[in-house]
């Protein structure tokens, strides 16, 4: 039995052939107090009997039920009675009404007249980097006390930036968020492997099962590191792994990629994060649509992400889009990954790398 949300009754059933097939029959209709319409369906003829707990996976159509049950069970503070959906339209629309307002101005102006500062944005432009991040970076630039390039690179990055590292604890869980093919399941087992090259343990929890080949490329890299993995199908499988496995070292969660646009997927992340009492940080791979990237970056900040990985440096020439992504929502850098290989693992994030890769302007690992 499956349920299935759409804004209205024909995409809902729509979702659920999708999924079931040619056989779904459609056991329920509910209208739902957001507008949408949630549609139950099974692939069986007459539906399964209710299990003690739902085991469909907590992302995408169920997440609202699942989360506004959660919401209906706590008793206090004024807005846990209001439904999660509410709540994200009315943050949703304080934002947008500051946007409307010009609360915000626009990105901070280079002075091109000064023939320094002008090079060094032309020479920064190509690699697909916004005005903001550009101003900053020419504005660090121009702290630098020597004059060559690499160390005027290395100021500006160094100003423009926070950078930190993963220190690994089992205390502090890391989950992975971002968007389908950013490299959250590889950067799960990079730092693994990282984690185990520093004499430690690790532990791999993954709620990505739905993805076509998923499960198996987890089960190869945690094969192949000797590490054990968990498939999680919901935030109650999440607290039974940890309180089965009781991890020592590393714990890594890694999340199918979601639209953080859609309230009802950061809900069912918020409760994945909840049960793992641990962070969340954001996955991007170094090129893409950049104003794209920027949106998933400042709303992932508002679901309260700190930190960001960046992947995929050797498969592109221009690494500006996750950049500016990461510096619009003020997240610091903790590490990149300039290689398709597990055991190379990530590297620590340092103004000194980017100064070196946006120089050498090419894809490929700098030496």
């Amino acid at each position: 039995m499956m349920k299935f949300i759409a804004s209205n009754l024909d995409a809902a059933k729509a979702k659920a052939i999708r999924a079931l097939g040619d056989k779904a029959v459609i056991v329920s209709v509910r209208n739902l107090p957001s507008g949408d319409v949630e549609v139950q369906a099974s692939d069986k003829p007459q539906p399964a009997a209710p299990a003690e707990r739902a085991t469909e996976p907590a992302f995408g159509a169920a997440a609202r039920q699942q989360i506004d049950e959660q919401l209906t069970r706590q008793s206090t503070g004024a807005r846990l009675n209001e439904s999660l959906e509410h709540r994200f339209a009315e943050d949703a629309l304080s934002k947008l009404r500051g946007q409307l307002t010009g609360a915000k101005s626009g990105p901070p102006r280079i002075d091109m007249s000064d023939k320094t500062a002008a090079g060094f944005a032309d020479a920064l432009r190509p690699h697909g980097i916004g005005e903001e991040l550009l101003a900053a970076l020419v504005a660090g630039a121009n702290e630098a006390r020597m004059p060559d390039d690499l160390h005027r690179m290395e100021t500006a990055f160094a100003v423009a930036f926070a950078y930190t590292p993963l220190a690994f604890s089992p205390s502090l869980p890391i989950m992975l968020v971002g968007p389908t093919g950013a490299g959250k399941t590889s950067c799960a087992a990079k730092l693994s492997a990282a984690a185990m090259a520093e004499g430690g343990s690790a532990f791999i929890m993954t709620a990505d099962a739905g993805r076509a080949g998923a499960v198996e490329q987890i089960q190869t890299y945690s094969d192949t590191l000797g590490v054990d993995y968990f498939i999680v199908d919901s935030p109650q499988d999440v607290e039974a792994a940890l309180r089965m496995k009781k991890p020592q070292g590393a714990v890594i969660l890694d999340t199918p990629g979601i639209s953080p646009f859609d309230s009802g997927d950061l809900a069912a992340l918020k409760s994945f994060l909840e049960a793992s009492g641990g962070e969340a940080l954001l996955v991007l791979p170094a090129s893409g649509d950049a104003e794209e990237f920027k949106e998933w970056a400042l709303a992932f900040a508002d679901f309260g992400v700190r930190r960001a990985i960046i992947t995929k440096f050797d498969a592109t020439k221009r690494v500006g889009a996750a950049l500016t992504a990461a510096h619009a929502g003020g997240m610091s850098l903790a590490h990149f990954s300039e290689s398709p290989f597990i055991s190379e693992g990530l590297l620590s994030a340092s103004p000194e790398y980017l100064a070196r890769r946006l120089l050498a302007s090419r894809p490929g690992r700098l030496g």
